[in-house]
């Protein structure tokens, strides 16, 4: 593919240029036709979106021009403006459907007064803080004041923030695919990513979801750095930030990236000691395993804390903070009875579940119907992208960053089939998707037909035959 000249028409810096200005000209308008109808709130939330117009189109023309030689870098910008439209929906769902009975108007309300007294030069919770919350979630309303400091109080505001920062996550990862997987197909991973229906929706809102996708992402980048053929020192200070991001929201995903991390290094060392610059490659993965052992200790205690007993002992077993989860998990209209793995005999039923589940005849509402077409549709890139299954299958040993996405996803589905709540599962499997996609976007391998193979047969055995002849023939020059 020839590369493109810069500011040629239809070059990614340009298009970016364009419609960035379209929608700030049809923003200002509509701002301007009904400004004496409007809200303070959603004001607020126009004026932010036009500012994450401002930083982020820019920032997707950068991207863009270092990528010049894919189609997915022109997609960038219409995928930033898909998401900014899906966090509207989704805001409609949780307000009217949901008669604003979500956690995404309760991080609102508890973020109004700690931002007032953030104004007041107190950086602190509210006296008594608030009951019944763990501190993970009160972390999700501190970091909601801090955007409101600088947006306003505003809902709208605070959802574009939240779905911007979860659309640079999804930008990285398919980064880390671009970096780390020469033999992938980036432009079908990069339509799977952005426009795959999970991805659009459940994410697009305030709350743990949006700030976990963009967590991974620096993961998932911070990983293909480590375990990439072009080794970065840097990454491991990318994979820590991330990491560091994901055990401050659900500790537990925090461990899984320093498992899958851990194991990709390992098979990276193991698999590359006879390449080139295999000695910087190890040196590199040795410091991040290094760095794995800090991190994990903390994610431990981390993990003990959440899942701890409460007659103040050391904690509490793996098997016993799964059967909580368990019991946690399984209330409400859209629970159902869990796989549990408890032996690998499970694992094929725990995939299923946690990868397609709910069957259209287990949907009970609009989401769950949602939610199962998706399953419906994954079963379909299933049976049309077998072969690219296949590709992946062959790749997988000779990859690292491809393990590190395996035993990422394998992980999360052995804890996540724990989960008994077709809602929870459907929103929070989206920490998991963009990292099983990669199995769906690799270049299958070229379909070689039966005829094809007897004619290769056939005239390698007359060049074999061929060749005693041909010795025959040559002078004697002895």
């Amino acid at each position: 593919m020839s590369r493109r000249r810069a500011g040629a028409i239809g070059s990614p810096d340009q298009l970016s240029s364009t419609v960035g200005l379209v929608l700030a000209a049809c923003v200002l308008a509509v701002l301007g036709l009904s400004l004496d109808r409007i809200t303070d709130d959603q004001l607020r939330g126009i004026v932010t979106f036009l500012g994450v117009l401002v930083i982020g189109v820019p920032i997707l023309g950068v991207v863009a021009r270092r990528e010049p030689e894919s189609k997915v870098a022109d997609l960038l910008v219409v995928a930033f403006i898909t998401k900014l439209g899906f966090s509207l929906v989704r805001y409609f769902v949780l307000a009217v459907v949901y008669g604003d009975n979500a956690d995404a108007g309760k991080y609102s309300e508890w973020a109004t007064p700690i931002v007032g007294l953030f104004r007041q030069g107190i950086f602190s919770l509210p006296e008594g803080g608030f009951t019944g919350r763990d501190a993970e979630t009160e972390r999700i309303a501190i970091f909601l004041a801090f955007v409101y400091l600088i947006t306003g109080v505003s809902r709208f505001a605070g959802t574009f923030v939240f779905t911007s920062l979860c659309f640079a996550g999804q930008v990285l990862m398919w980064r880390a695919f671009r970096r780390a997987v020469p033999n992938g197909d980036d432009v079908r991973y990069g339509l799977l990513v952005f426009f795959l229906p999970s991805m659009l929706f459940w994410p697009s809102s305030i709350g743990k979801d949006a700030l976990m996708v963009g967590c991974v992402g620096l993961v998932s980048y911070g990983a293909a750095q480590v375990l990439g053929d072009r080794t970065s020192v840097g990454g491991i200070a990318v994979f820590g930030a991330g990491v560091a991001g994901l055990m401050a929201i659900r500790p537990h995903m925090g461990l899984i990236a320093i498992v899958a991390l851990a194991v990709g290094a390992t098979a990276g060392s193991i698999g590359g000691i006879r390449k080139k610059g295999a000695s910087k490659s190890a040196m590199v993965r040795l410091a991040a395993l290094v760095v794995l052992v800090g991190l994990g200790s903390v994610g431990v205690s981390q993990f003990g804390k959440l899942f701890g007993s409460d007659d103040g002992g050391e904690g509490t077993s793996i098997t016993s903070a799964l059967d909580k989860t368990k019991t946690m998990t399984g209330t409400g209209g859209s629970e159902y009875q869990p796989v549990a793995v408890s032996s690998p005999l499970d694992l094929p039923a725990a995939v299923v579940t946690v990868l397609i589940r709910p069957f259209p005849w287990e949907a009970r509402n609009v989401n769950g119907l949602i939610a199962a077409s998706e399953g419906v549709l994954f079963v379909g890139l299933a049976i049309a992208g077998r072969r690219r299954l296949l590709a992946w299958l062959q790749e997988l040993p000779k990859n690292p960053y491809l393990v590190f996405c395996a035993v990422y996803a394998l992980v999360f589905i052995v804890l996540f089939s724990y989960i008994g709540n077709f809602g929870i599962l459907a929103r929070q499997r989206t920490q998991m998707l963009p990292l099983v996609l990669v199995a769906f976007a690799m270049h299958p391998k070229p379909k070689v037909s039966r005829r094809s193979l007897l004619r290769e047969r056939s005239e390698r055995r007359q060049a074999e035959s061929q060749e005693p002849m041909d010795a025959l023939s040559e002078p004697n020059n002895v």
